[in-house]
């Protein structure tokens, strides 16, 4: 055994690195497995826990070596989008092996888990919130109740599509016409329909009231929303929902805990303190709130 140990040291030296320290992916499918508790929401703190730290990084994730437009990874540890972030976590709170990760994974990012480009849950408020309700609870009116807000847009996926340019295809061999292969994926997004969608949310000005705050729920997903939000000119639609993390107590208080495009990084944020930021001639106006429903626990366990 020490002469083992004493290989591994001199190799964790060449290599400069320690193979003693715990990567992420096999920190979480540990936590996964081991986690003593069948309750959903008690599982996503530990769970998200040694993700803390690492890198934001948008668009990480895509369909796989087999696919069409993106073939980045379908699951990776080492870095998250404030999507990919969530996903990872609810995925794995709902699971106790690495095979039902991955198959919640790829149900809560893919409509009906039909992996493909066209049918991934891009937009939050079109695709991400309504095709997970087999998962999620929409407890927003809970929470603001007779103040609660509506965001109202148009989701014009169509044109979303049309404004791609090359870079949104991943990971493609050399072999394959990134221009040939733009056109059939702007074609694709051709049928498409466009969405309208209505988001309910809690105004920013609720957040004075410790009642409001004390109603949310630890490791419910918080949805930041900017209504009828115009980034045309960018991505050719409209959107309500820019931003996904977990509201998270700890110690009483609670927290953010997300992918954050500021600090280039998953962090805790104190929940007040992230939306004071804002004021009222910020184009963010709230947040919508969805509960991890319990049943959806893997049904064996």
């Amino acid at each position: 055994m020490q002469r083992y140990l004493s290989l591994m040291l001199l190799l964790s030296l060449l290599t400069g690195c320690s193979v003693f320290k715990p990567q992420p992916r096999n920190t979480f499918m540990e936590e996964m497995v081991a986690s003593p508790s069948h309750k959903l929401s008690e599982r996503i703190i530990p769970l998200s826990e040694p993700l803390l730290g690492l890198p934001y990084v948008d668009g990480g994730l895509g369909e796989g070596s087999f696919g069409k437009f993106d073939r980045d990874p379908l699951s990776r540890f080492d870095l998250f989008d404030c999507t990919t972030f969530v996903e990872t976590v609810l995925a794995g709170a709902m699971s106790y092996s690495p095979t039902e990760f991955e198959r919640n994974l790829i149900k809560l990012r893919y409509q009906h888990g039909n992996v493909d480009f066209t049918t991934r849950n891009h937009f939050a408020s079109a695709d991400w919130i309504p095709n997970n309700q087999w998962a999620l609870r929409d407890i927003t009116l809970d929470i603001a109740q007779d103040r609660t807000a509506f965001a109202e847009t148009l989701i014009d996926k169509p044109a979303w599509y049309q404004a791609m340019q090359e870079d949104r295809l991943q990971g493609l061999p050399d072999s394959i016409d990134k221009i040939d292969q733009l056109k059939t994926l702007r074609e694709a997004g051709k049928k498409l329909p466009k969405i309208y969608v209505r988001t309910p949310y809690v105004p920013l000005t609720l957040l004075n009231q410790p009642a409001v705050l004390d109603r949310i729920p630890s490791g419910s997903v918080i949805n930041m929303v900017r209504p009828n939000y115009d980034v045309t000119q960018w991505i050719g639609t409209h959107l309500n929902i820019t931003h996904q993390a977990f509201a998270i107590r700890k110690q009483g208080k609670l927290f953010l805990r997300h992918a954050s495009l500021r600090y280039k990084k998953v962090v805790d944020e104190d929940f007040i303190e992230y939306f004071s930021q804002y004021d009222e001639t910020s184009t963010l106006k709230g947040f919508n709130v969805q509960q991890p429903i319990e049943r959806a626990l893997v049904a064996e366990h």
